[in-house]
């Protein structure tokens, strides 16, 4: 009886010294796995920041003067770099109050620019029907016909006056995103053989050259001569009734539409083939290289897989960070140009709307079909911007297999 009732106490001090020897190693386990956390996340900052020490934004950075001033650095980027480290670091990218008030600011420069200019027009509007009432000695036709002929004129100078200056600022958009792609894409090209994403980067290196050069060429000499082309059938088809050149406008409208559409299939279509098969080669290589780092290296080759992992864990967050702030920065530079054309569109048929019912169908017919041919200028500048922020996506998404 007394040998079993030692036997118990000895069990119950036994499991008590187990609970007690538990519970201190337990609170001991959490606090290493903490310290490893940390000691992890130290590393891997200060990786990060070794790797954008050697990276050279300086040429980037002069695309965010250029925004300076024109008063367009909607998203308020100071520095590319430090903006980069504060993706990383989990800020927010968009500052909404700024971006907002930034598109409202612009918006109404925007409307002070072109008002003077279609307030002139409304009053040539104005004089014409005025004078087209008055008495002459003439015939009521002949004179109808010469005040409104002077008066069409009259807004057709205005308008080349405008026209022209569109035509600038969107080649000069298009100038601009092709030095952005020729600035960007190298640092990210660059990050991705880091990575080990050498078939995705040898597959992106032609396509970025087809971007920055055919397919700029293409808007700026195919697309833009259209446009222009347009706009002189339009002058012609309101100057004169008895020459119509309305089938002409039809004509250049669909050759428009199929020649971008026509570039768009062609362009997707090869990138991201491509880049899909570049990727999955990428991911089976560096995937082949961790296993035999770790397979064969006796005794560190764990180490050396895990610092591997380290490294490609840094590359791949500052190439998405740049992607990211790429992509800002091109949607910067194409909605300025594209608010001026929208803006100057609505105004034009706002003035259209106005000229009508005071018998000036010449001069409204032509604002109004100015007004729908200006979408060439802002389809040119979408469409490259597009393909630009694809191939930034594509660069962003496709290396990310190798892990």
């Amino acid at each position: 009886m007394t040998k079993t009732i030692n036997s118990k106490k000895l069990i119950i001090i036994l499991m008590i010294i187990l609970i007690s020897i538990a519970s201190i190693i337990s609170p001991l386990k959490t606090f290493c796995a903490d310290e490893t956390m940390i000691e992890i996340s130290e590393d891997l900052n200060n990786s990060i920041i070794d790797e954008l020490d050697n990276i050279d934004f300086s040429a980037f950075n002069e695309v965010l003067v250029e925004f300076q001033n024109k008063n367009t650095n909607i998203f308020s980027i100071e520095n590319i770099k430090d903006k980069v480290y504060s993706i990383i670091s989990g800020e927010n990218a968009i500052s909404y109050s700024s971006f907002f008030a930034s598109i409202f600011s612009i918006f109404i420069d925007l409307i002070l620019k072109y008002l003077p200019l279609l307030s002139v027009i409304i009053a040539i509007g104005v004089i014409s029907n005025l004078l087209s009432g008055a008495k002459s000695n003439f015939s009521e036709k002949s004179t109808n016909n010469l005040v409104h002929l002077v008066c069409f004129l009259s807004v057709c100078i205005l308008m080349i006056g405008m026209i022209t200056n569109l035509i600038k600022t969107t080649s000069s958009s298009i100038g601009s995103m092709v030095g952005q792609i020729n600035v960007l894409f190298p640092i990210l090209l660059t990050l991705m053989v880091g990575i080990g994403a050498n078939a995705s980067a040898g597959v992106f290196q032609p396509i970025v050259a087809i971007i920055s050069t055919y397919v700029a060429d293409f808007f700026n000499y195919f697309i833009i001569p259209l446009f222009m082309a347009s706009f002189v059938f339009n002058i012609i088809t309101n100057l004169s009734d008895n020459i119509k050149l309305d089938k002409f406008n039809s004509f250049i409208s669909s050759l428009f539409k199929w020649s971008v559409g026509l570039v768009f299939t062609l362009f997707f279509a090869i990138m991201t083939i491509q880049g899909i098969s570049g990727g999955t080669f990428d991911s089976l290589s560096i995937r082949t290289t961790k296993y035999t780092i770790k397979s064969y290296i006796p005794i560190m080759g764990g180490y050396l897989s895990d610092g591997m992992d380290l490294i490609l864990s840094s590359s791949i967050l500052i190439k998405n960070a740049v992607g990211l702030v790429g992509i800002l920065v091109i949607i910067t530079t194409i909605l300025s140009p594209l608010l001026e054309i929208v803006v100057f569109s609505l105004m034009l048929k706002l003035v259209s709307a106005i000229l009508q019912p005071m018998n000036n169908n010449k001069t409204s017919n032509f604002l109004m079909s100015i007004s729908k041919s200006i979408t060439m200028l802002s389809s040119a500048i979408i469409a490259i911007g597009f393909m630009y922020l694809i191939s930034i996506g594509l660069v962003m998404t496709t290396s990310n297999v190798v892990m």
